[in-house]
């Protein structure tokens, strides 16, 4: 059996993991956003690394990135390998990065190898996955699922950036225009199916001892806006009992909603990110609290059962305080199971390679998402150190970022060798 050059991926990584690499005093990690200097320098990086390999190197028209490794029959499908290398602010060196860099380092094993393949293989970076101007922009122009709106948002948000739009012609020179956009959808007839290997992002894998998460599904996600209503009173002089405080609604609202998902929802989660009191002042009983709330899971079935458990809860939290209360649904994004016959293979490769697999679902949302919405999709997760990522302190030992580029390795073997 046959592996990827360790020592080669490993330098990859760490050459990448310096571009936009800000000093500890800045903050630290990385910032490599959509059409930045250190954008331009991650994508040079990228495209000198494939060629000199010998790849052949594309750019489209929504500035996603390829390097692709032909099979020489001209009618042949391609099988995806794709994630990205923008990052959030002050991010770490393995988010995206580590599996667009493993795609290279699968199409340079199988080239050095000769390993006679049916199918085309392409590793993609995909523009803007993070959302600085618009997320999964790249994916979701490549799978023909941006409307005309989102197009125009997104180049008036990189418009609006003056230095951005430079660079961002620099990089895509005559691209990026809604026309261009809109036409540059891969046909589902040309795609054979996708893998995406990324870091977990959370602990379960760490705290399994496992190396390779198996991706069953990608949350979905439902966010509200719940505002509970009360009565203004003075601070000092309206005793307890009498009280109709939106505040204290909110605070009950927030800790049963917490309890009530994880007791009977493990798998799920719910986040409340902001609270917003009025008047905002400590000598008033709060009349009015906005709440920000989201929820997900992976499956609609389980969503919809928190969201009937949350609605009975915030009714119930309004009889008990006297106040009253109104929901505004916000966002929504449905769940993605992953393809069942690519989660076989990552499990056979994993066996092969000698390493045990954990299924499991992935709380955050990646380009698999789009792209199980045109071809086979599936994902595979390696262990991030005590579930830390989106921060300088993400990391993954090197030992794992191996394991999860040979599994990935032998996955595209079975799908296009």
């Amino acid at each position: 059996m046959f592996e990827i050059n360790q020592a080669r991926f490993l330098r990859t990584l760490e050459e990448m993991g310096q571009i936009g690499l800000l000093p500890d005093a800045a903050g630290g990690g990385r910032n490599r956003y959509p059409f930045s200097a250190a954008d331009r320098a991650a994508r040079d990086y990228f495209r000198y690394e494939a060629q000199d390999s010998g790849l052949t190197v594309t750019l489209d028209a929504a500035a996603n990135l390829s390097a692709r490794l032909d099979c020489g029959d001209p009618s042949a499908q391609t099988v995806l390998i794709g994630s990205h290398l923008d990052t959030v602010p002050h991010g770490g060196a393995y988010d995206g990065a580590f599996g667009v860099l493993a795609g290279l380092e699968v199409l340079r094993t199988l080239k050095e190898q000769n390993i006679p393949l049916v199918c085309n293989v392409e590793v993609i970076d995909f523009t803007d996955e993070e959302g600085r101007f618009g997320h999964f922009f790249g994916s979701g122009a490549l799978t023909g699922q941006l409307s005309d709106a989102h197009i125009e948002t997104f180049l008036r948000n990189a418009a609006a950036h003056s230095a951005d739009l430079a660079l961002m012609r620099e990089i895509v020179p005559g691209g990026l225009t809604l026309d261009a956009i809109r036409s540059l959808r891969r046909a589902p007839s040309s795609l054979a199916g996708y893998v995406e290997l990324h870091i977990e992002q959370g602990p379960r894998l760490e705290e399994a001892h496992v190396p390779i998460g198996v991706v069953s599904a990608i949350f979905g996600r439902r966010s509200w806006e719940v505002t509970f209503h009360g009565r203004p009173d003075h601070a000092g002089t309206t005793p307890l009992p009498m009280r109709s405080d939106a505040l204290v609604s909110a605070a009950r609202f927030i800790v049963r909603a917490q309890e009530i998902v994880a007791g009977d929802f493990p798998d799920a989660v719910v986040t409340c990110g902001n609270v917003i009191v009025s008047p905002g002042v400590s000598n008033v009983v709060p009349n009015k609290t906005m709440v920000e709330i989201e929820f997900r899971a992976a499956t609609a079935k389980e969503l919809d059962q928190i969201e009937a458990r949350l609605e009975h809860l915030r009714n119930e939290v309004t009889l008990h305080t006297r106040t009253t209360s109104t929901r505004r649904v916000g966002s929504e994004t449905v769940p993605t199971p992953m393809d069942g016959d690519i989660q076989g293979a990552i499990r056979a490769a994993a066996e092969r390679c000698g390493y045990p697999t954990l299924d499991l679902p992935s709380g955050a949302g990646h380009d698999a998402m789009l792209l199980a919405n045109v071809t086979p999709a599936a994902m595979l997760f390696v262990p991030s150190h005590n579930g830390r990522s989106h921060c300088p302190d993400e990391h993954t030992d090197p030992d794992d970022l191996v394991a999860g580029a040979n599994v990935l390795l032998h996955t595209i073997l079975t799908l296009a060798g």
